[in-house]
């Protein structure tokens, strides 16, 4: 009797290893997914210009002390906003005079740090009622 319980002793710490084996691989390749990240306000600081080829593209830039400075139109000026990054996946853009608590607008943004590329969502105006979304590059 005692080699049977010995045998089931043994088998059952087999498993335990082998399941904190399978969790561990599990671990490893769900961190190795390739996904889209939430930039921080590191990463996210400097110039950035829209991902196309058009005549005219938009600017953005992030500075220190939550200043971004966008460029819209070739006729138009620059803006002088103030930005937050409170949530995941959202940026919030604030006049000046209305930071931090007054009026907002607010936008849906990724970053892919694979390929560089900051998508915002909204930032411009929407086109026949569907939310447009500009990719921006390093400049």
């Amino acid at each position: 009797m005692p080699l049977i319980v010995n045998f089931a002793y043994c088998n059952a710490i087999g498993m335990k290893i082998a399941f904190r084996i399978l969790l561990l691989l599990f671990a490893v390749l769900f961190a190795g997914c390739d996904k889209e990240k939430f930039p921080d306000e590191f990463n996210l600081q400097g110039p950035w210009i829209e991902k196309n080829e058009a005549a005219f593209r938009v600017e953005i830039e992030f500075r220190s002390s939550n200043r971004a400075f966008l460029k819209r139109a070739p006729e138009t000026g620059t803006d002088t906003l103030l930005y937050r990054l409170d949530k995941a996946d959202e940026l919030l853009l604030f006049k000046p005079e209305d930071f931090p608590d007054g009026s907002r607008t607010t936008h849906k943004m990724t970053y892919n740090r694979k390929s560089e590329e900051l998508t915002i969502n909204g930032l411009l105006p929407s086109v026949g009622g569907t939310p447009s979304s500009t990719i921006f590059i390093r400049k």
